[in-house]
């Protein structure tokens, strides 16, 4: 009687334990399945990629002017003095003109040797040394960016790198062309799902990208003819603001 329950209790476990290893197999292979699936299903969709871009132009609202001066000596100290000097005078010429603390900040400061090669010797040795002391100042009236450069020279500057304009209120220009991007993109879907005869289901992916360049390097304002103390003329010109994108539809 005991063998007898013994040999039903082996049997009963075994086709539990066969069961229990059917049911495993079938969840692997279920969720083995979900991948292979949701790539065909994505590789069903049908897309029309498309891309926009649309460019709006602004008056700068702002210069920046890049201003340095450079000072030469045997004496490194001496060169240092010099410079630390012009400089300041430079920058109290600047503010002068209604120019903010926080408008200038300086960009660059080296000191290095200066060296002379003697051909005799083959040998390169120090001469000099040198100092350059460069401030980015931004001039936020355009109509005083060419007294900043001159008043500037004036008072010492003897070096001037580059000159840029910006915009204050960028991102409301590129919000304008990026909406003129996304419209732009959008026709041009609507007009190739009407040439195939289908119907737009909507946006499935969408990218964006762009920004600005100077149309011009220079212009500011203009001066009268034959003035007596009229500054350098300089001309702001226009910047241009691009936007672009990228949308993919479902049809």
């Amino acid at each position: 009687m005991i063998q007898a329950f013994s040999a039903r209790n082996k049997l009963t476990i075994t086709v539990i334990l066969l069961a229990a290893a059917a049911v495993f197999v079938a969840m692997i292979g279920v969720f083995a399945n979900t991948p292979a699936e949701a790539a065909e299903a994505q590789a069903e969709k049908r897309t029309i990629n498309v891309s926009g871009q649309s460019k709006v132009t602004a008056a700068p609202d702002f210069a920046t002017i890049s201003l340095g001066v450079v000072t030469e000596d045997k004496d490194a100290k001496v060169a240092q003095k010099a410079n630390a000097q012009s400089m300041d005078t430079v920058i109290k010429v600047i503010k002068a003109l209604g120019i903010a603390d926080a408008d200038i900040q300086t960009s660059n400061y080296s000191i290095y040797p200066v060296y002379s090669y003697k051909q005799e010797t083959g040998e390169s040795i120090i001469t000099a040394y040198r100092v350059n002391n460069t401030v980015n100042v931004t001039v936020r009236d355009l109509s005083k960016a060419g007294s900043v450069i001159d008043a500037a020279a004036d008072s010492g500057v003897n070096i001037s790198s580059s000159i840029s304009f910006g915009l204050s209120n960028y991102e409301d220009y590129y919000n304008e062309a990026l909406k003129n991007a996304v419209l732009a993109a959008n026709r041009k879907a609507n007009t190739i799902a009407g040439a195939l005869g289908v119907k737009l289901k909507g946006a499935v992916t969408i990218s964006e990208g762009g920004g600005y360049s100077p149309l011009t390097n220079y212009a500011v304002y203009s001066k009268s003819d034959g003035a007596v103390g009229a500054s350098t003329p300089i001309q702001a010109g226009e910047l241009e603001i691009t936007a672009y994108v990228n949308i993919v539809y479902e049809y």
